[in-house]
């Protein structure tokens, strides 16, 4: 069976984070949110706006975004 999920539109505010940083950060967030939603932790709830909250700056593109997505993951997860 496949899953999906739409994203209409994603604002990820990184003021502070440098840029080439954050550039492969954001390219790298798809991936990072799909083994996310793919990890067991409850069913996808619908949502009209998400507010995924402050994630702790890494010193590293993988690392940033890896905590994008375990924030964005959390905030859509029902149960």
């Amino acid at each position: 069976m496949t899953r999906r999920i739409s994203i209409d539109r994603l604002d990820v505010d990184l003021r502070g984070i440098a840029p080439s940083i954050a550039e492969a950060a954001v390219r790298r967030l798809g991936p990072a949110l799909r083994e996310q939603l793919a990890r067991p932790g409850g069913d996808i709830a619908a949502a009209g706006r998400v507010e995924a909250g402050r994630v702790a700056p890494a010193g590293d593109a993988q690392g940033l975004a890896t905590g994008l997505a375990q924030r964005i993951a959390q905030s859509i997860r029902k149960g």
